[in-house]
């Protein structure tokens, strides 16, 4: 290999044969461990979305036929500090558009946190007290957009102490599972860094989720970015499972493909740990036809460490605690959940 070795098939020669030693590396944290990609049904959720009872322009049963004919099987109704009781609600999603309606509601008094599976009502904007009280009431929690509440320093980095703040939270809130990555059309864009910087300090004990939704408020917002549920039945226990696990991706129908009315973000067919060789295998298809090497990027310490299909994570070094991927089509892009690394000292 002329002293080089390739970190992935078809991928970037990134490091000399010296550097990619590993020795010790173990995979400890799978999102995706228990999956049976071939039996598993894919249901396509948006977890933040209003109505006219906060703001947005859609009535409920609106909101309801608008997913429905986009393909959606799964929403979260998230007015502002208001939760949809649907032992009250006068339609049926489940029955009449094949949705499982989801209890929620987007907490709004200080940074805005969406709270699921329970109808609890905070009256404080202190982020901890509201997240604690959302756990103590059964439910669990995503951050939103955080990217409205931070910016970049003179460097483009995350500020030490943004970053430190939220891992507060976190550690001291188990049911808060991530952050959205993406909200719209990514109108944060800087919340990717602030995901990495997250993961490279918490993984793999704590990991952090990813999600992306519309946050939609009318109908122009619709069908930007989603989460993908792996599950075995379309119920409210089999998603919060999924929800805790990582059972899930998520993808983005933007960096410019915002208008391709014909091609959607790449679809996941499977992954694939193979401890032995120490690898890792993503397999993508976008309009109807598996997805070319070039497609995959696997990003570590919010650095690009390999593209390919196949990360060959003993070989790579500058892996730190984490790596996650994201696959790229002519539809948008879609994002793995993170898995966690250990080293023996």
């Amino acid at each position: 290999m002329n002293g080089k070795s390739v970190c992935c098939l078809a991928g970037l020669v990134v490091f000399s044969a010296a550097a990619l030693s590993a020795e010790g590396v173990k995979l400890v944290l799978n999102p995706y461990e228990g999956v049976n990609w071939e039996q598993t049904t894919q249901h396509k959720a948006n977890l933040h979305t209003h109505t006219v009872a906060s703001g947005g322009k859609l009535f409920l049963n609106q909101a309801f036929t608008e997913y429905a004919e986009r393909g959606y099987t799964i929403l979260a109704i998230t007015d502002h500090d208001l939760c949809t009781r649907w032992e009250k609600a006068e339609i049926n999603p489940l029955k009449e558009f094949g949705i499982l309606p989801v209890m929620g509601q987007e907490y709004s008094k200080g940074q805005h946190v969406n709270g699921f599976f329970t109808d609890y009502e905070a009256h404080s904007g202190n982020m901890d007290l509201v997240v604690r009280g959302i756990a103590s009431h059964g439910g669990l929690a995503v951050i939103n957009h955080p990217g409205r509440y931070w910016k970049p320093d003179v460097n483009g980095k995350v500020p030490q102490e943004t970053r430190d703040e939220y891992l507060k939270v976190m550690d001291e809130n188990p049911l808060v599972l991530g952050i959205e990555v993406i909200n719209k059309n990514n109108r944060n864009p800087h919340d990717i860094a602030l995901w990495d910087a997250l993961l490279g300090v918490s993984m793999p004990v704590r990991p952090v989720w990813g999600f992306a939704n519309d946050d939609m408020h009318e109908s122009k917002h619709l069908g930007h970015a989603w989460e993908i549920f792996l599950l075995d039945t379309l119920d409210e226990a089999a998603l919060r499972h999924a929800m805790l696990k990582g059972h899930f991706y998520f993808s983005f129908r933007g960096n410019g493909h915002e208008h391709d009315g014909e091609s959607e973000p790449p679809v996941f067919q499977s992954i694939v740990h193979d401890p032995l060789s120490q690898t890792l295998t993503l397999s993508a298809a976008a309009d109807g036809a598996v997805l070319d090497a070039g497609c995959y990027r696997w990003i570590a310490e919010g650095q690009t460490v390999c593209e390919g299909p196949v990360l060959k994570y003993g070989q790579v070094r500058g892996l730190g605690k984490y790596v996650r991927a994201e696959v790229e089509g002519k539809g948008g892009k879609s994002y793995t959940n993170p898995f966690g690394f250990s080293r023996a000292e």
